[in-house]
């Protein structure tokens, strides 16, 4: 007999007016068992929050703009002093903390250190669902430094004409001179092609391409990549593809007035904003 059974048939015994000490003893089990009387679990969820920031904590972990953050992001948010470690034990309590990756990282064989903005991009395509075209394609390129997103263009088709597009369009807006920027991309067809690499070529854009089935090479527009998904792309349904580009321009719009942990929890327009007002104090300098 297990102890839960010999438990329950010592309550039993002590409800019919044996005495506790006896039961106890006979039946091998603390008398703490007998006194205790268990109530049911609920889920944690469902319990009533009392304390103010439990309430915010959760508030925020809970909502569906921020439910993909981390503890170390919900912590920020708040707009107080929280200890990061208690906004993790209350997400963690409550059920709403964000799935953490438990794979080891591979280790690079080497890195690009980036020092200034428009010095290294990672451009990448990914494929969105429209339902008046199917498979659409969206082109996208990071700027490494300040994490802002300089060029973008979501079309039906994933040829070199669109990517060129992209390359042009953000180069043109970003004033790209010669020998200033180096593109990073994957090994596509779009990326490799000749006229894509003549383009670059023809801007003064060095390319740089990184390893074969490798999407650590592109780092940083895969991770904006899948955060756009899970926030914007997997919780909504794009019926044409004008409707499907303005929902993405705005999120881009909000993303870049979005606090980023490897800004140190500054947003990419604080960033080039810093950027830009230390280039002009500079120039005023001389």
């Amino acid at each position: 007999m297990g102890v839960r059974q010999r438990v329950a048939y010592s309550r039993e015994a002590v409800a019919k007016g044996a005495p506790v000490a006896t039961v106890a003893r006979t039946m091998k089990i603390s008398r703490q068992a007998l006194y205790r009387r268990p109530t049911p679990r609920l889920h944690p969820q469902s319990k009533v929050i009392v304390d103010e920031v439990e309430q915010m904590i959760v508030g925020l972990a809970s909502s569906e703009e921020y439910a993909q953050d981390g503890y170390r992001m919900t912590s920020r948010r708040l707009g107080r002093a929280v200890n990061a470690k208690r906004v993790l034990r209350v997400m963690r309590k409550h059920g709403v903390i964000c799935r953490r990756r438990v794979e080891p990282r591979p280790k690079r064989p080497g890195y690009f250190v980036v020092r200034r903005p428009d010095e290294l991009w990672h451009m990448d395509m990914t494929s969105i669902w429209v339902a008046e075209h199917g498979w659409c394609y969206l082109f996208a390129a990071i700027d490494c430094c300040t994490r802002e997103i300089t060029g973008w263009s979501l079309e039906i088709r994933c040829r070199a004409v669109e990517a060129i597009a992209v390359i042009e369009g953000a180069a043109k807006t970003r004033g790209i001179r010669e020998g200033q920027l180096v593109l990073g991309t994957d090994n596509g067809s779009q990326f490799t092609a000749r006229r894509t690499r003549e383009a670059m070529a023809g801007l003064g854009i060095t390319h740089r391409r990184g390893g074969y089935r490798d999407p650590e090479s592109q780092a940083f527009i895969e991770s904006w990549f899948g955060k756009l998904k899970r926030r914007e792309v997997w919780v909504n349904e794009y019926e044409t593809l004008e409707q499907a580009r303005l929902a993405i321009g705005r999120y881009i719009d909000r993303y870049h007035d979005r606090p980023h942990s490897g800004l140190s929890y500054r947003t990419p327009n604080e960033v080039a904003t810093s950027w830009q007002e230390a280039q002009s104090a500079k120039i005023a300098a001389v």
